[in-house]
Order: C-alpha cells, then structure tokens, then sequence
C-alpha cells in the first residue's frame, strides 16, 4: 500500500459532495490536501472547516474548462504547495434531457468540463509526475460510462470518453512510475442526480462508500473501482456483447430506460 501521509493530493469539484468526502479521506492519511472549484462560498467553507480540523488543506478557485487556467493553477499549486503526487479529476455537470433536446450550450459546458476538463488537468499536471517518476490519477468516471442510459445522453458520452482516455494513458504510462484508477460509481447519493427513480436491482449508495473505495483504489493501485462492485459484472455482461437491443430490453425491464426522467434541474450551481 501506498503510504500517502504528507502527499500533495489536488481535488477538482472539491467544495461539496463527493469532492468534500475525498479531501476529507486523504486528510485523515495525513496528505496535503488542495482543493478546487468554481463555487467560491462553497469551497471557501469547506476549506475553513478542514483547517479548524487541524488538517493541511489549500483552496483555489479553479474551472477546469479553462486548458490556460489549467496550467497556471499547475504552476501556482507547484510554488505554493508542491508536486502534485495525485491528482483526482473529480469535477463533473450533468443534464437529464434528450439528446435531439439538449442545447449547444449545455453540449458544449458538459463536454468542456466532463471531458476536456479532465484531459487539461492531465496534460498540466502529469508530466512533472512523469518527470519525477511518481504519481497517481484517479479519474471519475461512472457506470453511465460503461452503459448509457436515455435522458443522460451528453453525460454519458462524455463518461465513456473519459474512460477511454485513461485507458490509454494507462498504457502510455507504463514503467513511468505514474498510474492510473478509474472509479465508476452507480446511483451515489449526493444530490447531483436528485429525483432519478433507482431500479429495484440496486439502490441509492452511501456516498461515502465511494470515498473509501477511491483511497483504497489509490493504495492498492487498482487500474478500476465499481461502487457497488456488482455493477463490473453487469456492465461486462450487458454492453460487452455487442448486443445493445439486449440491454435495452434488460433496462426496459428493469426500469433503467426511465430511471433519469425524473432527474431534478440543479439549481443555484454556478455552471
């Protein structure tokens, strides 16, 4: 196991929600925690209660769909902190309408941060690991990228991008001392999806489960994590024989195919 106590660990999507739970998990390892986000109020909170908790956090107001903004925030967390040593692309919007109805605009904003986020913070961040000879990235990724779903369409392309690309990575990083863990939660309780009706083949999950799955993804250096874990054997079943009239049939059975009609719009979130 990876001993992680006075490592430089930096959270995209940090002030709330599954970003909160990570930063609060490599804290209690002892790591120098950098937190980020675009949610000023939120972050700066979140940033003072972890301080007053005695453990060594930094914030900085960040949108990763910036590619510019991404190396400037390498350059300035690299003065200020330190070698970044994991980097967890954690930041993520989501949309629950159609795809012949969703906007240029939310495409475009889903794209820029879900996707090109993600790779922005990966060619800031990892060279200097790559330099080193040491790292970690952990990308969030979802179950929605292994399967898609109707109603998450944009959301759900962008996931299966994401996993694609660390795919890749993972093997263009090979003997460079740098790895790579993709996490793919399921139905995680944090607000984001509120209002999605849940098939009866799973249930809501805790989302502290996936904060603890996460770190033992990075002390293990496992190459994917499922939360729940059943889900790996359901998405190799399902999309992995090329049969996708079967899945639809699976999902409309299970009530999947309606599972984010019901999704709630976000509101007061500074996308």
């Amino acid at each position: 196991m990876k001993d992680l106590k006075g490592k430089v660990v930096l959270i995209t999507g940090a002030a709330r929600g599954m970003g909160k739970l990570h930063a609060h998990a490599f804290a209690r390892e002892g790591s120098r925690v950098v937190l980020t986000d675009i949610d000023e109020a939120e972050l700066a909170k979140t940033a003072s209660e972890m301080q007053e908790m005695g453990y060594d956090v930094y914030s900085y107001i960040h949108d990763i769909s910036s590619r510019e903004g991404c190396f400037k925030l390498a350059e300035k967390v690299e003065d200020e902190v330190g070698s970044v040593d994991v980097l967890i692309n954690n930041a993520a919007v989501a949309t629950n309408e159609t795809v012949l109805d969703t906007s240029e605009s939310a495409y475009r904003r889903i794209t820029e941060v879900n996707y090109l986020g993600q790779v922005w913070m990966l060619q800031a961040f990892v060279p200097q690991m790559v330099k080193r000879g040491s790292g970690h990235v952990v990308n969030i990724c979802s179950m929605a990228g292994k399967v898609a779903v109707p109603n998450l369409g944009p959301y759900c392309a962008t996931k299966f991008a994401l996993i694609g690309i660390t795919d890749s990575l993972r093997q263009e990083l090979k003997g460079s001392g740098v790895d790579c863990t993709i996490v793919n939660p399921g139905y995680i309780a944090t607000g984001m999806f509120e209002g999605t009706t849940v098939p009866f083949i799973t249930r809501w999950q805790d989302p502290q489960k996936v904060a603890d799955a996460l770190l033992e993804g990075v002390k293990k250096n496992k190459a994917e994590v499922f939360v729940p874990r059943f889900i790996a054997w359901l998405s190799a079943f399902s999309r992995g024989l090329g049969m996708p009239k079967l899945v639809d049939l699976a999902f409309a059975i299970l009530g999947a195919n309606r599972s984010f009609s019901t999704m709630k719009k976000e509101r007061g979130r500074p996308f």
